[in-house]
């Protein structure tokens, strides 16, 4: 009895392998396309919406009041909002996780892409069927003198490499190709937007980047939040900002000390020329001006608060006043510093107006002094201004048109932006939320002072290393202002391959375009020379096809326009 064969294990079902799924997505046309139309969404969601600012996410209520304000412009979709990261797109779970799917399809499209690539360039087609000469796209047909020599001879001169693959009833086939190796600058460009991605990636996750506002003579500042072995801190030398005979910044850099332990790294930092220490570049960002060294100690002389006051760059508009006395002599000519203000009916504070005092000698070296109210409002983009004498009624100053008050001028010159800020938490703040208003406009002499609102009954004024007590036995002390910079503390370890992928991508793009790869096959009859071959559609093949028939003495290769230039 015949032994029965056993039985045949049934086939997998087309697509129940996942892994095959999965690499035919990640490698399908229409899949790239949806996944790059969603990574550009995500990221244009991230531009439209408002975005949480960086200092702001590790601060719960600062955090918090921030979403606040958020619903006088979104409502009741603040919160979903929120809860689905529309106002922290770049740092969501979903925006990285679809860069990572990103990452992903590209690099197995660059996987996929080369082994065919390399197939293509080692072992291309040699031998193409007969009708193949009479559809091709790029193609050319003549009778010529000198037979397959005189083909095999032309190609070489121009540099491509010919091969004889048959010869068939009188009829003899050449291959010819040039710039073989070019094909590889498509899988060079694939692999450039992968290591591109990949630099990202380590700079978005592994990298560093800390700005600190350092001033000259303050102590070294601390780069890490998190104190530990690693800790490194910055200490400015000198902020040195360079200048020419008109006053316009021709250089500025600073000479820093760098320290992590006992290790100590002394370097000079400049915009274009950072220096290295630890493993980080620390490059100059910025050069300010509007630093303040300040101090504030008890009744007892115990130093309660001393720190550097950064205006960061906040600032308000006051006027530039000159007051010239009768006799001609200059007796007033500075900013005026806004000391108090009148609320005006808009919310926003539109309609504010804020009031100050000009208050000048009646001589140079007089003791006696003549004081007016003066109080100014924007309007219309201009800062229009009033001068009011005791008992009098006020006059509208304009810009370039002087005044006369009791016989003296007084020149509203123009407007200049002071650094201005509000500080929390200021020892001896009397105000309801605790902050202070501060001011640093420059006196007649360009010397900078300090103006105080919130610690005292009336504004302080604060001269340099000249302390002031308040009326809560405080004594606030401006020690000058401060030269500083913005110091820029950088770990990039995606930049390498960052630079290594533009480069690639340059090359890959340049061979593609300028090094493009021809295939030719030739059919040569005693009676006719034939040629088809591949080429980038974008380039006129056919006609350089044809060309090569004129070279070689055939009065029928040309068709009408061949000899314009292209």
């Amino acid at each position: 009895m015949a032994a029965t064969a056993p039985a045949a294990a049934p086939a997998r079902p087309p697509g129940a392998d996942p892994f095959r799924t999965i690499w035919g997505l990640l490698t399908n046309v229409k899949f790239a396309v949806v996944l790059v139309g969603a990574a550009a969404f995500a990221g244009f969601l991230g531009v439209v919406f408002p975005q949480l600012p960086g200092p702001m996410r590790t601060n719960a209520a600062a955090r918090s009041a921030w979403i606040q304000l958020r619903r006088s412009d979104f409502g009741v979709l603040t919160t979903p909002m929120d809860r689905l990261g529309l106002f922290d797109v770049f740092h969501t779970a979903w925006f990285n996780g679809l860069w990572f799917v990103v990452i992903i399809a590209v690099t197995v499209c660059t996987v996929s892409r080369f082994r065919p690539t390399h197939r293509s360039v080692r072992s291309p087609t040699r031998q193409v069927a007969d009708g193949y000469f009479v559809h091709a796209h790029h193609r050319a047909a003549f009778t010529h003198p000198g037979g397959v020599a005189a083909v095999e001879a032309l190609l070489r001169k121009k540099r491509f490499h010919v091969e004889r693959t048959s010869e068939v009833s009188g009829a003899t086939y050449l291959f010819a190709e040039r710039f073989a190796w070019s094909q590889y600058g498509t899988f060079l460009s694939h692999l450039a937007l992968l290591l591109l991605l990949v630099g990202a990636l380590l700079t978005r996750f592994a990298g560093f980047d800390r700005t600190l506002v350092l001033a000259n003579g303050t102590p070294a500042f601390p780069v890490f939040d998190n104190p530990g072995p690693g800790q490194i801190f910055v200490k400015m030398m000198d902020a040195h900002r360079g200048t020419d005979a008109a006053g316009n910044v021709i250089d500025f850099h600073s000479d820093l000390e760098v320290r992590r332990g006992d290790q100590v790294v002394r370097c000079t930092a400049t915009v274009n020329s950072p220096c290295k220490a630890f493993g980080y570049r620390v490059h100059q960002a910025a050069f300010f001006n509007d630093v303040a060294d300040f101090r504030v100690t008890d009744s007892a002389g115990h130093v309660v608060y001393a720190n550097v006051l950064d205006f960061q760059s906040e600032t308000t508009a006051v006027p530039v006043v000159r007051v010239t006395a009768p006799d001609g002599s200059v007796v007033f000519d500075q900013e005026l510093p806004e000391l108090d203000f009148q609320p005006g009916a808009a919310a926003d504070h539109s309609e504010d107006v804020a009031v100050s005092q000009l208050r000048f000698p009646k001589a140079i070296g007089s003791g006696e002094f003549l004081t007016y109210t003066v109080a100014w409002r924007i309007l219309n983009n201009q800062l229009r201004l009033a001068v009011t004498p005791a008992g009098g009624d006020p006059l509208e100053a304009i810009l370039g048109s002087p005044i006369t008050l009791d016989g003296y001028r007084i020149d509203y010159r123009g407007v200049d932006n002071i650094p201005a800020i509000r500080v929390n938490d200021l020892p001896g703040a009397i105000t309801n939320d605790g902050t202070v208003a501060v001011q640093m406009p420059t006196d007649g002499k360009g010397q900078p002072y300090l103006v105080m609102s919130g610690v005292d009954g009336d504004n302080l004024f604060l001269e340099s290393n000249r302390p002031v007590v308040g009326i809560q036995g405080y004594s606030y002390a401006f020690e000058g202002r401060l030269a500083a910079s913005g110091i820029s503390v950088k770990r990039d370890p995606g930049g390498t391959f960052i630079w290594i992928a533009v480069a690639m991508a340059m090359i890959g793009l340049s061979i593609t375009f300028y090094v493009p790869r021809r295939r030719l096959w030739v059919k040569v009859t005693p009676d006719r020379t034939l040629m088809a071959g591949i080429a980038e559609r974008t380039t006129r093949f056919g006609r350089e096809l044809r060309l090569m028939g004129a070279v070689l003495g055939a009065e029928d290769a040309l068709l009408p326009g061949d000899l314009q230039e292209p």
